[in-house]
């Protein structure tokens, strides 16, 4: 493995620096390709200059608009934006967008994010390429998934039920990640084309390569590959002190071809490799010297297919997919010497396919878009832990959505979608029996949205969702760190519903203060009622899940950018609170909550846009944490913390750009309260002061 990792940078950095040196010979006078301006900010992307808000992506209605246009709550990530960041993880992506918390352990590469108090097992959609990303394993890793961060293009965020067109079981929201098309490498007119990316961070000895390359065969068919190599040693928290088993090796790469056999006609084949090895724990941070210690391998593959038509007379506007993912971890035990060689797996597999059209008509004042269409998902779960709820789930949907525009001040929009459920598994007795539940529901969603003046739109939505249990839930045995088989399933558990009220603002003005300058906001301000919320309830010896009461969500979250022409001002946040309204938990806080947190990036443009360099400012509030064994106990509050970040990104020319970040500044040691890192840990989670610089050469013809 150290011949391997040393042999790959040495290659990597001959590849580099070859290609580097090919681009600074190319004439730098500061431009990109084609004499286009493209501003590598949070707050300006494009020829023109539209923010990121202006950004033209998916919507809870299934129909592409701009985010600022969205009457939702709709947040993007974009490629300038995620080339700045710098990020290791899918959990550095959302630290600045509302309402939204993604935490990892350290010792385990696997991300969960929290939208609203919501998390785990499907309550939060997430998809790559359209591929769902179902995984899960026992206990503090609950409904994870993989994704690596320089494959992507763009990432797009829909918070809460309103979303819940895009496949069952989002009742908090969806996270859709998009990986690069050749179109968005290649240049105009280029045939082919080549990059390599040379990455290094200080803390925890950080060094990634990312390769690109593409090539067009004609106007009608391409081809990209992406390969990229990562390897950190443990790091550093603010104390100085080493955070242990929080190194990691990953290798990942995708291959992805477009084809357009006809004009409206497009086809899109992807096939996503991850591969990650490193050590976790069977509490993350924990002293305990009889802790579970494993080494891990962790392999996810998805393949994806994309068909989209388009026909000109506005009836047609069809879009389809299939796709297969598959997670699947192996682990050796490695500590205590007792249970050395001891080896489980977690293998977790989906399927699916799903399709919709667009028609759009006028009548009778309004212009008409009738958007209908259908998915379905085979997910299967296996594993040799007895604590896994192994099995084999089914579901299926299908959705008819109207939408009305009259005269650029009024929306309507009116839909309706039907969820169906089948589980499939064995009960714990001796011999085992085989067992399924099921389950269906109407969830309706209707928003009005109003624009009394150019700029000024206010819109009010009523939506609801639908969570049928997960195969953890109902069929879980075993018990937890250690302990004895007391854990039961339980075929009687109801389906999750959540009722939500959303009211928002978008704001969208330009010339403000001064020619050329741009003003973009969003607020949403919302109130959910999950009904039978799942959870497992720790007050009873024998455990299970069940349904433990009703939980209450309620907040208010804003997204705005100020952006001028030498810079930019971006300011997030978001104040959000849930708990349980009823059951043994009445009055508890849900999932870590709450979330209150906010965010300010200030950046300047200089050498004509080819320089931007700014400042970032980031604030996490206090994280209440309940006991579930003793619901009378003391609650105990995990105190916020502030971080500061700056970034400087440098086209230097057409071929070679540099990047550079600073992270933690102050060197704070703090915990990310969304983390399941042990109470009595020596040290802290999160990273400390750490440098980072990249460096990108291309080249193409």
């Amino acid at each position: 493995m150290v011949y391997f990792s040393h042999t790959r940078r040495r290659l990597a950095a001959g590849s580099a620096l070859a290609l580097l040196a090919f681009g600074a010979s190319q004439p730098a006078a500061a431009q990109t390709a084609d004499n286009k301006t493209t501003r590598v900010t949070a707050g300006r992307t494009g020829e023109y200059g539209a923010t990121v808000l202006d950004t033209i992506t998916i919507s809870a209605t299934k129909v592409k608009q701009a985010v600022i246009d969205a009457l939702a709550g709709v947040s993007y990530i974009g490629g300038n934006e995620l080339e700045r960041m710098q990020a290791d993880t899918p959990a550095d992506l959302f630290r600045t967008t509302p309402g939204v918390a993604a935490s990892m352990n350290g010792d385990d590469p696997a991300t969960a994010i929290n939208i609203r108090g919501l998390e785990q097992y499907g309550r939060v959609v997430v998809t790559l390429d359209g591929a769902r990303q179902d995984y899960w394993r026992v206990g503090h890793g609950s409904g994870s998934f993989y994704v690596e961060p320089e494959l992507l293009k763009d990432v797009t965020v829909i918070r809460g039920p309103v979303s819940n067109a895009y496949g069952s079981g989002g009742i908090g929201g969806v996270v859709s990640f998009e990986t690069k098309d050749a179109s968005d490498f290649l240049r105009d007119g280029e045939t082919w084309g080549l990059s390599e990316k040379l990455g290094y961070e200080s803390n925890g000895d950080g060094f990634t390569t990312s390769t690109i390359g593409a090539y067009r065969f004609n106007e009608d068919a391409d081809i990209i590959g992406n390969i990229i190599y990562r390897d950190r040693q443990a790091y550093e928290d603010g104390n100085g002190d080493t955070v242990p088993w929080t190194g990691e090796t990953v290798r990942n790469a995708y291959l992805k071809s477009t084809l357009r056999p006809a004009d409206g006609h497009e086809l899109k084949f992807g096939f996503i490799q991850q591969r990650y090895d490193d050590y976790i724990t069977g509490s993350s941070g924990s002293t305990s010297p009889t802790l579970s210690r494993y080494d891990a391998e962790t392999e996810n593959r998805t393949f994806a297919a994309n068909y989209t038509w388009d026909n000109s007379d506005d009836l047609i506007d069809f879009s389809a997919n299939a796709y297969h993912n598959r997670t699947r971890a192996e682990q050796t035990q490695v500590w205590p010497t007792s249970a050395i060689g001891n080896f489980r797996y977690y293998d977790v597999a989906t399927s699916g396919f799903g399709a919709k059209n667009s028609s759009r008509f006028h009548g009778m004042g309004f212009d008409h878009t009738l958007t209908y269409g259908g998915d379905y998902y085979y997910l299967t779960g296996d594993s040799n832990a007895a604590h896994f709820g192994s099995g084999d789930q089914h579901a299926y949907g299908a959705f008819l959505q109207w939408q009305g525009d009259r005269d650029n001040w009024l929306q309507l929009v009116a839909a309706l979608r039907y969820d169906g459920y089948q589980l499939d598994g064995q009960t714990r007795e001796t011999p085992p029996q085989d067992a399924s539940i099921s389950g269906n529901r109407w969830s309706p969603r209707v928003t009005v949205g109003v624009t009394p003046v150019e700029g000024l739109q206010f819109y009010s939505t009523y939506s609801e969702g639908y969570r049928s249990p997960g195969l953890q839930d109902v069929f879980r045995g075993g018990g937890a760190h250690g302990s004895g088989d007391t854990y039961r399933p339980n075929l009687l558990l109801q389906p999750e519903v959540a009722k939500s009220w959303e009211a928002g603002v978008n704001i969208k003005y330009d010339d403000v203060f001064m020619a050329g300058d741009m003003l973009r906001t969003k607020v949403n301000v919302f109130h959910t009622n999950v009904e039978d919320y799942i959870d497992v309830d720790l007050t009873n010896p024998i455990r299970t899940a069940a349904n433990i009461g009703d939980a209450r969500l309620k907040g208010i979250e804003i997204e705005g950018i100020y952006d001028f022409s030498w810079g930019f001002v971006n300011l997030t946040g978001a104040l959000i609170d849930a708990e349980m309204t009823s059951g043994v938990y009445e009055g508890q806080t849900l999932n870590n909550t709450p979330l209150n947190r906010a965010s300010a990036t200030v950046g300047f443009r200089a050498f004509e846009d080819t320089l931007t360099y700014g400042v970032q400012f980031v604030h996490i509030g206090d994280v209440t944490r309940t006991s579930h064994t003793n619901p009378n106990a003391a609650a105990i509050v995990s105190d916020g913390f502030n971080l500061v970040n700056a970034f400087a990104d440098w086209q230097i020319n057409r071929d070679v750009k540099l990047g550079v970040g600073v992270e933690n500044i102050f060197n704070v040691a703090y915990t990310d309260p969304q983390s399941s890192w042990s109470t009595t840990s020596a040290t802290e989670q999160g990273k400390g002061l750490t440098f980072k610089i990249n460096l990108t050469g291309r080249i193409g013809g």
